[in-house]
Formats: C-alpha cells, structure tokens, sequence
C-alpha cells in the first residue's frame, strides 16, 4: 500500500524559560532518546526477500511489478523511521510510474517522496513535490486525496513559520473533506486551524476550533483525536490562568493516550499538566509529571520533548521557593 499521508494533528507543547539566576542544586540531565532506529532481523529478511522479487521483476520487465515491490520497501523504512533509504525507494517509484499516464498513482508516488523529504527535515523539497501531486489528484477526482495534501503543505508552512499560508491551506482543504465524507480528516484540519489561532492567543476561535474537532471525534469513536483535543484544550485554560480545568483536561487526556499506545502524546500531556501544577505552587506534583513525561518522550524518540521536560525540571529546582519542599519530597518517609 501506498504511504500518502493524512493531515496528522498537532499536540501544544508548552515549556518554561530557565530562570536567569545560579541554580544552586543542579539536577543531573537524564539519558535522551537515542536518535536512531535500526531495522529488526525479522524486517531486515522481509526487506531481503522484497529486494529479491524486485530483481525477478526487473529480469521480467515488469515495470508495475517494480513500482509495487519498491512502495513496499519504501513503506517499510518509512514506517520504521529510516527516511533516507525510504525516500531512495520511492523515488525510484516516482521514475517508473510518470510513465503509466495515471495520474492518481503518479500524485500518490509524489506524496511518499514529500513525506519522506519532510521527514529528513527538507521542508521546501516536501512543498516541491506536495504542489505537483496537487493538479494530479484534481485530474484523479480524488478530493480525499487532494485535502490530504492541501493539509500537509499547510504542515510544512506551519514547519517554515509561515501560519498565515498554513491556514490558507487547512481552510481549502476543510470543504473537501467535507465533500469527501472524510470526518476524521475534517476534525484534523479543524483541530490544526485552532492550533493557528491558539499561537495568536485569539482563545475565543480556538476553541471553537476544538469543540468542534472534539465532537467529531468523540461521534467516531476515535480515541487518539480526542485525547488531542483533549489537550489542545487544555492548553488553552492553562494559557489564560484556569489551571485546575486544564488538569482536568490532561487527566482525561491521559488514560486514552495510554490506551492507544501514544508514548509521545502521553509525555507532552504530562509535561503541560506539570506546568499547570507549577503555576499553582504545587511543584512535587509538578516534579512527578515531568518525571513521567520523561520515559515517555525518551521511548518515543522526541528529543525536543524530552529537553522540554529536562528544562522544565531546571526551572523547579532553581527556584529557591520550590527546594525546601522538593528536598522534603525526596527524603525516605
């Protein structure tokens, strides 16, 4: 199958400025996250054993027996974050199938390669290659598709600091959503427009943004788009001062992370809500979120996360206010 990306949702991740002043007691910096993945034995014969069939299909010339071997490959090292050997696969994907004349399986090819160049960090290569796949999914009549991909060149503007494009993208692609009966991808672009009007801190838009993103998902049953709502949400009343809302909203967020395996969402939902009880004076509970974001942004592979949490444990302990109370946590009962 084909690797096209649908618009993924953003989770608010807040963090606190270290304070300017000597830290009296350092706290040691945890293990970060490895930054590599390596392919598993099994996944490695699998790659072996596609490679293969591509060579009997190269032999054969079977151009479409290529293009469908190498999606594979590339799928599998996309999927288990080795964008570069991805990115090579599916490139070769794209060279064979410019010349079917199909212009949905030509738009598709285009998607994988962007996602894999966005993915290495190529955010201008990924908008080269989403804007041509765009007329090819118009000519298709595919508008599923073509929403898709009007949200992840909103992503990559988003990446590039551009909101004001971003949101030109996301709000062309909502009516297509809508037209396709994609409800899920309707509740993403809903959820990301009120992400853009939360960084603007107009709260007001955000979150009729994220009410209606919410009720759409808690309508499907789905449980990852809620629980990012949940915390989008959150992040609003902790930003205008409710913090013991935006812990109820965290807290609710939380066992459906866990339920859904989200290790990354979990440690950003503990990270906000260790802000929140920081800003309520209530810095061993503080401690303890960011403690259990830690693990969770470490398995997850989010360094940005995991610096986050590691700062934000800094900025406890250089405040003298918050030691004796810290120290007293630590102390064996």
């Amino acid at each position: 199958m084909p690797v096209h990306l649908l618009l993924a949702t953003t989770i608010v991740l807040s963090s606190l400025t270290l304070p300017s002043q000597t830290v009296a007691q350092t706290v040691p910096l945890p293990d970060s996250p490895h930054p590599s993945r390596r392919l598993n034995p099994e996944l490695q014969s699998k790659i072996l054993e596609l490679r293969q069939n591509l060579n009997a299909a190269r032999r054969t010339e079977n151009p479409h027996a290529e293009s469908v071997i190498l999606n594979r490959i590339g799928a599998l090292y996309y999927a288990h974050a080795n964008f570069s050997e991805a990115l090579e696969a599916f490139a070769e994907v794209l060279t064979i199938v410019r010349k079917f004349n199909q212009p949905a399986v030509e738009a598709t090819a285009l998607c994988d390669v962007g996602a894999s160049q966005f993915s290495l960090g190529h955010a201008e290569d990924a908008l080269d290659y989403y804007k041509q796949a765009l007329p090819l999914w118009r000519t298709a009549g595919n508008k599923d598709h073509e929403a898709a991909t009007l949200g992840d060149i909103a992503e990559v503007f988003r990446i590039l600091n551009d909101p004001e494009e971003a949101l030109q993208f996301d709000r062309r692609s909502l009516p297509l959503y809508v037209d396709a009966g994609n409800r899920a991808g309707q509740a993403a672009v809903l959820n990301n427009i009120g992400l853009i009007y939360f960084a603007r801190h107009d709260r007001k838009k955000a979150l009729d943004y994220f009410n209606q993103a919410i009720a759409i998902y808690r309508s499907l049953g789905n449980r990852p788009g809620e629980a990012t709502t949940l915390n989008n949400i959150g992040g609003i009343y902790n930003q205008v001062g409710d913090h013991r809302r935006a812990i109820d909203l965290f807290s609710s967020a939380l066992p459906l992370l866990r339920e859904t395996g989200d290790e990354k969402g979990q440690g950003n939902t503990l990270n906000n809500m260790g802000l929140a009880y920081a800003q309520l004076g209530e810095v061993v509970r503080a401690l303890d979120c960011y403690n259990q974001a830690l693990p969770a942004f470490r398995n997850s592979g989010d360094q940005a996360g995991f610096e986050a949490a590691t700062k934000n444990i800094h900025s406890l302990y250089a405040d003298r206010r918050n030691r004796i109370a810290l120290e007293a946590s630590s102390r064996p009962n």
